[in-house]
């Protein structure tokens, strides 16, 4: 059996892997960025399509940096 002294070396890693794996798809392919880009490379999305999802996505964006970060922490929802 593992010793303690090597199973905690160990599940920090596999935690350090989770976290980056996590922080990856979060930025790869659920970022606004990410969900225009594949519209836009979509085969069946008509160009009136992407055209509003990057509207709607960029109005959302642009909006979230126009409040204090006292007003986003309020619209937030508390987990």
């Amino acid at each position: 059996m593992l010793s303690p002294l090597v199973l905690v070396p160990m599940s920090l890693g596999l935690l350090s892997l989770l976290l980056f794996g996590m922080s990856w798809f979060e930025q790869r392919v659920l970022s606004p960025k990410a969900v225009i880009l594949h519209a836009a490379r979509s085969r069946q999305a008509s160009p009136e399509h992407v055209e509003k999802l990057v509207a709607r996505q960029s109005e959302r964006l642009l909006h979230g940096l126009s409040l204090s970060p006292a007003e986003r922490a309020e619209r937030t929802p508390a987990v």
